[in-house]
């Protein structure tokens, strides 16, 4: 890896980041960012890859969300891309490493066909916590941002949309899918019985909606009746 490009990548993200601080990005911040390039490091390292192919990998996960700190959420890859190449022409300018780089943050993008295995380790990298025990807690915070950002949402339907991302993810590196796929599972099953849990309780009180309904038909019933004998009298 060239660690003193990647060094100076960090230092500068780590800037961008502090003097663009958004309050709203509880979950794609610096923080975040950082996880992310060590948990391409970490993949990477199970692989034979070769400097250029390390600094590619390290690069695109510095810069992948950058572009949340100057767009919506549906435009940030685009826009992270931009600010990778303007940090690169400054520094490396060289037109295939910086390709390599591109291709690797928008493989990010939803729906994911990563193409190469470095886009792979990117991928598996930013979904990484999908398949751990922080799953629930990083949760929580991607629910909280979504709430700044796009507005209200009940944490029931939040749930089911997280379920479905969940069904729908997999894990390209064998690394990854070794080493996390099982905990995914059980995530899913947790999260699967929280959202089976309110539907049985709405399930289990039918009764009292019918009693409900009952009374108000049986008082609709007699107004109607009334209304009738009275219109009859006169």
């Amino acid at each position: 890896m060239n660690n003193t490009i990647n060094k100076k990548a960090g230092e500068h993200v780590t800037v961008l980041f502090e003097k663009m601080h958004n309050p709203n990005l509880v979950y794609h911040n610096l923080e975040h960012t950082k996880y992310v390039v060590q948990r391409t490091n970490e993949i990477a390292a199970h692989y034979n890859l070769n400097e250029k192919e390390l600094t590619i990998s390290s690069l695109a996960a510095w810069f992948h969300d950058t572009g949340h700190l100057f767009t919506d959420a549906s435009k940030h890859e685009e826009q992270s891309v931009e600010i990778m190449k303007k940090f690169m022409t400054e520094n490396d300018n060289d037109p295939q490493l910086i390709a390599e780089i591109e291709g690797c943050i928008l493989a990010t993008k939803f729906p994911r066909h990563p193409q190469n295995l470095l886009q792979e380790i990117i991928c598996d990298a930013d979904t990484y916590h999908l398949g751990t025990k922080e799953f629930k807690e990083v949760n929580k915070k991607v629910f909280e941002e979504h709430l700044l950002r796009v507005g209200p949402e009940s944490k029931e339907e939040w749930n089911k949309e997280t379920l479905e991302l969940l069904e729908s993810h997999k894990y390209y590196t064998s690394y990854c899918r070794s080493l996390l796929e099982e905990k995914k599972q059980s995530n899913m099953k947790k999260l699967k019985k929280k959202i089976m849990e309110p539907e049985k309780e709405a399930s289990s009180a039918p009764d009292d909606l019918v009693i409900k309904k009952t009374n108000n038909l049986t008082t609709k019933g007699i107004q109607t009746m009334l209304r009738l004998t009275s219109e009859n009298h006169l």
